[in-house]
């Protein structure tokens, strides 16, 4: 549903903040799986988990620099 017309510039702020709403949500996901495995002793899983959720921090981060940068970039178009 997301790419079912052509993306213009101006839909960059929406997407890039659902993608990251996407990832906060997946992080909690990946923490209680994390937390889970660690629980019932599966120690490469946990650890694979902890892999996973750095990952999704530094995209989450990726994501935020993205969203400044074009809201930025839109409200200096708007002047």
């Amino acid at each position: 549903m997301m790419f079912t017309r052509r993306i213009t510039e101006k839909d960059t702020p929406g997407l890039v903040s659902q993608m990251g709403q996407d990832l906060e949500e997946t992080h909690v996901m990946v923490r209680r799986m994390q937390a889970w495995a660690g629980q019932t002793g599966l120690t490469d899983l946990t650890e694979a988990l902890r892999t996973a959720a750095r990952a999704i921090d530094e995209a989450t981060g990726a994501v935020q620099d993205a969203y400044r940068a074009a809201t930025d970039k839109k409200e200096g178009g708007d002047r």
